[in-house]
């Protein structure tokens, strides 16, 4: 008697859960997800040309220019190298050095983060940048040649 009333239960639960199903046809075709590259370029009508058939654009004519005037009297300043050296050690905090070489934008960043970092790091800054221009310094100093050699324009220190 209990598979007898199972089925019933089941059935009745078919019918209860059962939705109708309804289709509709769209009204037209949906569109593909790319267009063909028909659809979008156009070509000139006629053959194309090769690149080996490109014609090749004639050359400027070169304009003449009158020559300069050769410089009768240069004189460049020489940096030293004992003068550089010797700010660095006592004056690198201040990027002095860096400023006396031509580094201006490093010799002021330098200076900045010593006033202005120091103040708000309580002396710490500044003591870093002094450190570090201490170093610097003692390496103009002693190196004869590469980076602590020359100043901002390339030119070899002097001394």
């Amino acid at each position: 008697m209990t598979d007898t009333i199972d089925l019933d239960l089941q059935l009745d639960l078919d019918d209860i859960l059962e939705r109708p199903v309804v289709t509709r046809r769209p009204q037209r075709a949906p569109d593909p997800p790319y267009q063909p590259l028909s659809a979008t370029v156009r070509y000139p009508p006629g053959p194309v040309p090769d690149v080996q058939d490109a014609v090749v654009a004639p050359a400027r004519e070169t304009v003449r220019r009158r020559p300069r005037p050769a410089l009768t009297w240069t004189w460049t300043w020489q940096r030293s190298r004992v003068v550089a050296g010797l700010l660095g050690v006592f004056l690198g905090g201040l990027g002095l050095h860096r400023m006396y070489l031509g580094y201006w934008r490093r010799g002021l960043i330098m200076l900045a983060i010593t006033v202005v970092g120091g103040f708000f790091t309580l002396g710490l800054a500044a003591l870093v940048m002094g450190m570090c221009g201490f170093v610097e310094g003692l390496l103009y100093l002693c190196v004869r040649r590469g980076r602590f050699s020359r100043d901002a324009r390339g030119r070899p220190l002097r001394g």
